[in-house]
C-alpha cells in the first residue's frame, strides 16, 4: 500500500477516515480527503499503541493495527449472531468466516486452549477445530457429529471466563503447548517465537500506554496480597542494600535456566514488603541488551524534575548540530522495542551510556552489590551520537551533557537487573531511601512506556496458557529481552488483579523477575532455551497464583 498522509485522497482514505469514526477517533464525516483533522485521529490512534511510530503517517503496521482494531469489534458482532440465532455453521462454513473464527481463536487462547502470537490468523485449520473440540470436552457440552457451532456453544465461547483445571495443568501439558507453537509458527534463531513475538501480538496491548495511570489506580485501591506461606517476607531494602536472597525455592526451574532472581511483593494496608529468590542470582554474568534498561533509569534520575511538560521538547542530540536528533521519549521507545531495528537500538543505548562517567559505581549505589560487574555499555556498535547532549527545545537549555563514551561489555548480576525493574515498578510503594535517587514520576512513566513495548512476550503468553486471560484486571508488563551468542536474557515487572479464584476476594500480584540461559549460537539450542524461559515464567506465575511456592 501507498503511504497515507496530509494531502493523500482517494477511496483509501475515506476508508481510513470511516475505520477511524468506528474506532472512536474521528468524528468527523469521512471525506476522502486526508486533512490536518485526520492526521490529528491517526496520531491519537498511535499514541494507544506505542510501538508504532506516532508520526499521523499510515503506513501498514499502522493500518495492520487499524484493521485488528475493527476485527476485534465485528468478531464479537459475528458471534453474537450465532449465540443469539437459530443458525449453525459446519466446520466447512466456520472456516470460511475469517472474523469469527479470529473471535474464537482469541476466546480459546484466553481460555489456555491455543496459541496465540501469530497464529490468530483466521486460519481454522486442525489446531484449532481441536481447541474447539476440547474446549466442548471440559465444559462437557455435546457436540454433533459432524461438528456444528450452534448458538449453545457459541453462548458458551462467549461466556466462559476460565477453565479451573487448565490452571492446575500438569508441567508436561504445558511444556507441549510451548513447544507446538514454536513449531507451528516456524521459530528459529533469526524469529524465535516468544523473544520475537512483538507487543503487537499481546492480548494485553490496548494496556501499554494506561500503565502509568494503571500503577496510581492499583495503589489508590489498596488491594491485598497473599503469600505462599513458605516464603519469608521483610522491608524492601534500602538504595545500596542488598536483600536476603533464599537459595532453596528454584528448584524447579530447568537447568537451562543457570541464573534466575525473583521478588515476589507483598501488600497489607499500603504497605509493601518482599521476597527474593535466587539461582546464583549475585554473580556478575554478560547480560546484553537486558541491560539497556539501566542507562535509560541513569539518565531520567539525572534529568530529575527538568523534564518540561511536554517531553517531546527533550532533544537526545549532537553537541553544537541539529544533524542528528530524537525525541527523548520516543529514542527510549526505539530502544526497547527494536521497532526500526536491533543495531539502531543498540546505538542509540551506547549513545545514553554516555551520560554516566562511573556506570559500576552509580548501579552499586542502588543495588548494594559488591561484586566486581563491569557495565561498559557499548552493546558491540558505535554510538548513534558520538557526543551528545539533552536540550530543551521549548528553552534552548541544555539539560544534560555528554561525560564518557561507552567502552565495553555489560557484566553485571541478574539480581542487578531485577532489582531496577523492580525499582521501576514499586516507586510509589517505597521511601525516598529506598526510590531511584532523583527520578520524577514524569521521568519514570516515559521509562514504563518504553519499557511496555518490548518484543519478548513471556508473560502475556504465560497468562494465556495459564486460562488466566479473562480473569485478570489492570495487568501491567514492562521487560527488556538480552539476546545473543552467549545467552537468552529476560527481565520483567510484572503487576495485575487476580480474581481467578471466585470464592476470595481479588489480589494484587506483583512481582519482578529476571532469567538467564546461557547457550551457544546454534539454531536449536536458541530455540530451545527461548522455550525454556517461557515454561519457566509460566511456572512461576501459576505458582504465585496458586500461592505454592
Amino acid at each position: 500500500m501507498a503511504l497515507l498522509s496530509v494531502g493523500s485522497s482517494g477511496s483509501e482514505v475515506r476508508s481510513l477516515q470511516e475505520k477511524l469514526g468506528k474506532l472512536g477517533f474521528f468524528s468527523s464525516a469521512p471525506s476522502g480527503s486526508f486533512d490536518t483533522a485526520t492526521e490529528s485521529a491517526v496520531k491519537s490512534f498511535q499514541t494507544q499503541r506505542p510501538w508504532l511510530l506516532i508520526d499521523g503517517v499510515v503506513g501498514p503496521m499502522t493500518l495492520g493495527e487499524i484493521d485488528d482494531s475493527i476485527l476485534d469489534i465485528n468478531g464479537k458482532v459475528e458471534l453474537e449472531k450465532i449465540a443469539n440465532g437459530t443458525a449453525s455453521l459446519s466446520m466447512d462454513n466456520l472456516k470460511q468466516n475469517k472474523v469469527l473464527s479470529i473471535e474464537i481463536q482469541k476466546r480459546l487462547r484466553a481460555l489456555g486452549l491455543y496459541p496465540g502470537g501469530k497464529l490468530i490468523d483466521g486460519d481454522f485449520g486442525s489446531g484449532s477445530q481441536e481447541a474447539l473440540k476440547k474446549f466442548c470436552s471440559e465444559l462437557r457440552i455435546t457436540i454433533s457429529v459432524p461438528f456444528h457451532l450452534d448458538s449453545a456453544i457459541a453462548q458458551k465461547i462467549r461466556d466462559t471466563k476460565q477453565i479451573p483445571s487448565v490452571l492446575t495443568a500438569a508441567s508436561t501439558a504445558i511444556n507441549f503447548l510451548i513447544s507446538e507453537f514454536q513449531r507451528l509458527v516456524g521459530a528459529n534463531d533469526a524469529k524465535l517465537g516468544f523473544l520475537d513475538m512483538g507487543a503487537a501480538q499481546s492480548p494485553f496491548k490496548h494496556y501499554g500506554y494506561r500503565y502509568p495511570q494503571l500503577f496510581e489506580e492499583t495503589k489508590a485501591a489498596s488491594f491485598k496480597t497473599s503469600s505462599p506461606p513458605s516464603l519469608s517476607f521483610s522491608s524492601y531494602p534500602n538504595r545500596g542494600q542488598v536483600p536476603v536472597i533464599d537459595t532453596t525455592k528454584l528448584s524447579f526451574l530447568d537447568p537451562d535456566i543457570t541464573e534466575a532472581c525473583i521478588c515476589l511483593g507483598n501488600f497489607e494496608s499500603g504497605n509493601l514488603t518482599s521476597s527474593w529468590l535466587g539461582r546464583k542470582a549475585i554473580a556478575p554474568v554478560e547480560c546484553l541488551s537486558a541491560t539497556k534498561i539501566i542507562p535509560i533509569l541513569n539518565v531520567l534520575c539525572q534529568l530529575g524534575n527538568s523534564i518540561p511538560a511536554n517531553p517531546n521538547n527533550v532533544l537526545l542530540k549532537n553537541q553544537g548540530s541539529n544533524a542528528n536528533k530524537f525525541e527523548l521519549p520516543s529514542a527510549l521507545i526505539d530502544i526497547c522495542s527494536y521497532r526500526i531495528s536491533v543495531p539502531h537500538s543498540n546505538a542509540l543505548s551506547a549513545t545514553l551510556n554516555s551520560f554516566e562517567d562511573n556506570r559500576e559505581a552509580w548501579i552499586k549505589e542502588q543495588t548494594g552489590n559488591s561484586k566486581p560487574i563491569k557495565f561498559g555499555g557499548k552493546y558491540g556498535i558505535e554510538p548513534t551520537i558520538r557526543v551528545p547532549e539533552l536540550r530543551d527545545q521549548s528553552t534552548g537549555t541544555t539539560l544534560l551533557l555528554s561525560k564518557q563514551a561507552a567502552i565495553g561489555g555489560n557484566s553485571i548480576s541478574v539480581y542487578d537487573l531485577t532489582r531496577f525493574i523492580s525499582l521501576v515498578g514499586w516507586h510509589l510503594f517505597l521511601s525516598s531511601s529506598q526510590q531511584l535517587p532523583n527520578i520524577s514520576q514524569q521521568g519514570l512513566n516515559l521509562a514504563i512506556i518504553a519499557m511496555g513495548t518490548d518484543t519478548a512476550r513471556y508473560v502475556d503468553t504465560a497468562i494465556s496458557i495459564l486460562g488466566l486471560e479473562n480473569v485478570i484486571d489492570s495487568p501491567i508488563v514492562i521487560s527488556k529481552l538480552g539476546f545473543g551468542d552467549s545467552a537468552l536474557i529476560y527481565t520483567a515487572f510484572v503487576q495485575f488483579i487476580d480474581r481467578h479464584d471466585p470464592s476470595s476476594d481479588p489480589k494484587l500480584r506483583s512481582f519482578a523477575l529476571t532469567l538467564r540461559a546461557a547457550k551457544t549460537s546454534t539454531n536449536a539450542e536458541a530455540i530451545r532455551v527461548d522455550s525454556s524461559i517461557a515454561l519457566a515464567v509460566t511456572e512461576i506465575i501459576r505458582r504465585i497464583v496458586t500461592e505454592a511456592f
